[in-house]
Parts: C-alpha cells; structure tokens; sequence
C-alpha cells in the first residue's frame, strides 16, 4: 500500500522542482518507483497544482492509463526496467546546464567541491539525427544511464535516476550550480 508520506515527499520534490523552473507544464517528467511494477508519475500538461497532477501506472504493462501521462512513460519504463536499483527519475531543463552543454562539450566536470564530490563527471548526448533519437531513445538514455545517475542531452535537457525522490533534488540543484560557476568562470 502507498503511504501518504511517499506521495507528499514526490509532490515536495516535484514542487520544489517547479519553482526553480527545472520543471514545468508540459515539460519534464518525474516518477517514483513505488513496487516492482508500479509508478506514480506526472500527467501530461498537468500542473504541479492540480490534484490530478500524477497517475499511478504499471511499469512494464503498457495499458490505456500510459495515454494519460507524460510522454517519457516509455523512457522511465525502460530505465526501471533495465536498473532495478532505482526508484526515482527526472527529466529536467535546469537553463545552465543546457546553456553549458551547447558549448561544445561532452561531459560536465563541476569545478566545485560539492559538484565534484556528489555529481563528478556528466556525460553530454548529442542528438545527431532527430529521427533516430525518437525512435530510440528509451534505450539511449537507460544505457547512458546505467553508468551514470545524471545525462545531459544537449541542447535539450537533464535526465537524472536515484535510489530515493529527494536524491534527485539535491542532484538538480548541484548540478545546477555546478554548471552556473563553469559558465562563470568560462566568462571570466
């Protein structure tokens, strides 16, 4: 059975998450793994303050209830599937960090204590065929994903996976600031 306090912790997140604009109508997806085969996860074009914001949906049964939700059901679908260890995933647009990887890098290194300690090194995914990354990229991200908790996709946005909803905050916001002090002193 789900507890209260699971849906509160997500709605926190999801809220905080909102409010620092990683995160918004339409845009990203945030699921927590509830049992082996289920997931809260948010719907589409919903906000964060709606009652309906989320749905609780099978992981790996693609049923009507699939239709409701976010488009990258399939992605954290696959990502569960392939990673049994983790229980919380984001797709966020933190605006730095989307501003860095469109400086031709492949990889954010923070320059931080704390970005080099919880974050290290983030590889940056290149969408070089936009035909082929729709088609594939459940896969793409779940396989760059099992090496790594955080990806970027360049230009587009952050996935990130955890063991735990609140992981996946503190991740965004270092990340965040990880990626503001390299633009910073990139300038400078």
């Amino acid at each position: 059975m789900i507890t209260k306090t699971i849906i509160d912790e997500y709605l926190l997140v999801t809220k905080i998450l909102f409010e620092k604009n990683f995160l918004d109508l339409g845009l990203g997806s945030i699921s927590l793994k509830l049992q082996n085969d289920l997931m809260l996860i948010n719907k589409q074009n919903r906000h964060i303050l709606e009652d309906d914001f989320f749905k609780k949906v099978h992981i790996l049964k693609r049923d009507l209830s699939w239709k409701e939700t976010s488009e990258d059901i399939k992605t954290h679908s696959k990502i569960y599937e392939k990673i049994s260890s983790t229980k919380a995933i984001a797709n966020i647009f933190p605006i730095h960090v989307i501003t860095f990887s469109l400086e031709h890098h492949n990889f954010l290194k923070p320059l931080d204590k704390i970005g080099k300690k919880l974050i290290n090194k983030v590889p940056i995914i290149e969408i070089t065929n936009q035909i082929e990354w729709e088609e594939n990229k459940e896969y793409i991200i779940s396989n760059n994903l099992k090496e790594n908790d955080v990806v970027i996709i360049k230009g587009y946005g952050v996935y990130i996976k955890a063991r735990d909803i609140r992981e996946i905050l503190k991740k965004a916001i270092i990340l965040e600031n990880s990626a503001k002090i390299l633009l910073y002193t990139q300038q400078h």
